[in-house]
């Protein structure tokens, strides 16, 4: 042990003497000397260090670096330097520090060339090629609702408004203007359906008749055909409560009933499940109202969109500030919208104001006001909204009927209005949302035309036209348009190339409205099948008894 320490001591005063400069005689010999002492003190300390730290000095390479190891290994079992495990760690952390930025700097390369990879492949599978003249045919047709036997001889009051497809994809639930909701069964033989015949469903197999007219409807988001407890959807209608219907017999499970401030039954003009499936959002004037899906009835809370102005305050509120403490959301809430996955924590609801506000859905508080669109409106339509003085009327504002989150990661919202020609998509990403899509759709009227993403990828917007239309744009290639088919009574595919999409032919595309060309009021796409559904209908008047209204399809569905 004696000798250990002397070679140890003899190798820290060599040490010592390697930094004196002055003296160049001195360095020479302590060269010479840390050579000799080096030879010598190898084969001594291997066999006093442990198994463990033999194992701890071989990890490195560099034969320099593992005899300095050695040495304050040495040093710490003779207890010559109190500080020797710091020492160590010090040492052995400066060593390993560079070889882990190495090893970090390759896997940032390798992450980043299967992150590029990734993309490369999600665009491929996710890309379909709608530019194709066969990419869409016809898979089902629809029962017609459409008749004669009408009350009123002003206006068709049979059509459809819209369908959505159950969460399992085996439904199709549909509501009409006569006051119907109907549910259809679609076969699922779809890949035993190799002679591309096409399927015809005769009737609903769920009809439920609603006493007034059907402001809203939605499914329950887990629902699966395999388990009859989730097989269920809400409807809402003038001066009723919200109705919680069983999709298997069409039997009325229980009702949530909304009141006024003087207990006077309200309607319910939007209705929506969270991402959980446990409450129920529904949109009123100036208010959103949460019932809790296990307690029917009366038992809700409320959050409140708008607030009584503070006279003192003379702050104009400014949209898309974050900070703004009075951020209110006046008007009826028109449409609500939850992040499917989740993951943003916010949920959205508009009003028939123009307006959209995100909402944290911990604490169901206002959050955030999204800015106004820019350059939403076509010419005609800006000029209507100047009035006789010349100037901008700021009180003219276009009601949001659809908002919708991307489905897959809920980074963009979407949002349609009335009498306007485009859907508006904004990247909420931000403190500050940013409008980043501008999807030209014509619409010259009031009605609600139902847009849609793909579930899959979130890469395809489809959405029908008052003119027969059916368009779907690609998100991930700037919101290009990629498809524009015309679609007749008979639903056959026809290349419209002469339809420019502009705002400078719109009136004419509008004038001539015939019966030839329906409006497409709805799409939507299977949740796991390419298959899109259509509905089709608009309130017609000045009808001609001669029509063959027989020709009209209440809805179909496409596959691609």
């Amino acid at each position: 042990m004696n000798e250990i320490n002397n070679i140890v001591n003899n190798i820290d005063n060599n040490n010592n003497n390697n930094n004196n400069n002055n003296n160049n005689n001195n360095n020479n010999n302590n060269t010479i000397n840390e050579n000799n002492n080096q030879n010598i003190i190898i084969p001594i300390i291997n066999e006093t260090l442990l198994d463990n730290d033999k194992q701890l000095i071989e990890q490195h390479n560099n034969e320099d670096e593992q005899l300095k190891l050695k040495k304050l290994l040495l040093k710490r079992k003779l207890g010559i330097n109190e500080n020797s495990n710091d020492l160590i760690q010090q040492e052995q952390q400066s060593i390993i520090t560079e070889e882990e930025q190495q090893q970090e700097q390759q896997k940032e390369n390798l992450n980043t060339i299967d992150e590029e990879k990734r993309k490369k492949q999600i665009l491929l599978e996710s890309f379909i090629d709608f530019n194709n003249e066969n990419s869409l045919k016809e898979y089902c047709n629809g029962p017609i609702i459409t008749s004669n036997e009408n009350q009123s001889n002003c206006s068709l009051e049979k059509f459809y408004k819209g369908s959505k497809w159950s969460p399992d994809g085996t439904c199709l639930l549909s509501c009409s203007e006569d006051k119907f909701i109907r549910l259809f069964e679609i076969s699922n033989n779809y890949n035993n359906n190799n002679n591309n015949e096409i399927l015809n469903v005769e009737k609903a197999v769920i009809e439920i008749k609603e006493f007034e007219s059907i402001y809203d409807y939605c499914w329950y988001p887990f629902m699966n055909s395999n388990n009859p407890t989730t097989c269920c959807f809400l409807t809402s209608s003038k001066e009723y409560p919200i109705t919680l219907w069983d999709a298997f017999n069409g039997n009325k499970r229980c009702t949530y009933k909304p009141y006024k401030d003087v207990d006077d039954l309200e309607s319910a003009y939007s209705i929506q499940f969270n991402s959980n499936g446990t409450k129920i959002y529904s949109g009123f004037k100036n208010s959103i109202k949460i019932f809790d899906i296990d307690r029917p009835g009366d038992n809700y809370s409320e959050i409140k969109t708008r607030f009584k102005k503070n006279k003192n305050k003379n702050k104009k509120r400014i949209k898309g500030d974050f900070s703004d403490e009075n951020l209110n959301l006046s008007g009826i809430i028109s449409c609500i919208s939850f992040d499917k996955q989740s993951t943003s924590g916010f949920f959205a609801a508009s009003t028939y104001n123009g307006n959209i506000g995100l909402f944290d859905e911990r604490m169901d508080e206002l959050v955030d006001i999204l800015p106004d669109p820019i350059n939403l409106n076509s010419q005609q339509q800006q000029q209507q909204q100047i009035g006789d003085d010349g100037e901008m009327n700021i009180n003219y504002k276009m009601g949001i009927t659809q908002i919708m989150f991307s489905p897959k990661d809920s980074n963009y919202l979407f949002a349609s209005f009335r009498k306007s020609n485009y859907i508006i998509g904004w990247d909420i990403r931000n403190t500050v949302a940013q409008q980043v899509y501008q999807l030209y759709r014509p619409l010259s009227s009031h009605q609600r035309i139902q847009f849609d993403i793909d579930p899959f990828s979130s890469r395809y917007l489809s959405t029908g036209t008052q003119n027969g239309q059916l368009l779907i744009y690609d998100l991930f290639n700037n919101g290009n348009l990629i498809y524009n088919q015309s679609l007749n009574q008979s639903l056959n595919l026809i290349n419209d190339e002469n339809i420019q999409l502009n705002d400078n032919n719109n009136n004419k595309n509008n004038n001539n409205n015939n019966n030839n060309n329906i409006c497409i009021n709805s799409t939507s796409f299977h949740p796991y099948l390419p298959l899109i559904s259509l509905t089709f209908g608009e309130r017609q008047f000045n009808l001609n008894s001669n029509n063959n209204l027989n020709n009209f399809k209440s809805f179909s569905i496409l596959k691609f």
